[in-house]
């Protein structure tokens, strides 16, 4: 019986192409203008809109001082008053699941906060937990992160669903500790096999929670 979800935030719930590229401009700026690789540039241009960045400063073995000019950048960005978030529209479903309702969300806290708050969807969840990349030396992480769901709320992980974009992070991370991964194959999402399940809509968590 599953007693709990776990849901990822963007290219899940948020589109984040409703962002623009604009949004990022001011974060990419040091990492344009360094000698690094053109194709480095062009990967990272596209990675960042689905991966954390700390995990891609790893990823991509960037040197200290641009993924330094690129974190303080990255702190100090929200979401403008007159920009207009779109979500992929199924988000209701989630309030109808006869389930406790976890948001986790990796990113810079003002700026993934801004996001909530913008698109109103606080409401919907029981809890909301940012797993915040301010200082990657006391990071929590989504696993971590995890297993204190699970451990406050005495659920094996048969009873828990995560439901997510990517493989890297949240799907990756449940998929080891065998918690049900479900992938939301939004627009621009690559396909992952090793997922237990995989929708193009919320709507249809309530046939696998019913399974």
């Amino acid at each position: 019986m599953i007693k709990g979800i776990i849901f990822d935030l963007d290219n899940s719930i948020l589109d984040t192409r409703s962002l623009g590229n604009d949004i990022l401009i001011t974060i990419l700026a040091p990492l344009l203008a360094s000698n690094l690789p053109e194709k480095t540039k062009r990967a990272f241009n596209s990675a960042i809109w689905y991966t954390g960045f700390e995990d891609l400063v790893v990823q991509f073995n960037l040197p200290p001082g641009i993924a330094k000019a690129m974190r303080m950048a990255y702190q100090q960005i929200t979401i403008p008053e007159n920009m207009v978030l779109k979500t992929y529209g199924d988000e209701f479903y989630i309030k109808k699941l006869p389930v406790t309702k976890y948001l986790v969300t990796t990113g810079y806290r003002k700026f993934q906060q801004s996001k909530i708050d913008k698109t109103g969807m606080a409401p919907l969840f029981d809890e909301i937990i940012i797993d915040e990349m301010e200082n990657p030396e006391t990071r929590k992480g989504k696993k971590k992160i995890f297993e204190e769901i699970l451990e406050s709320n005495n659920w094996d992980k048969a009873e828990v669903l995560v439901v997510g974009d990517n493989p890297k992070s949240e799907l990756g991370i449940a998929k080891s500790m065998g918690i049900t991964t479900v992938q939301t194959l939004r627009p621009g999402v690559e396909k992952w096999s090793k997922a237990s399940y995989h929708i193009s809509s919320l709507s249809k968590l309530a046939g696998i929670i019913d399974r």
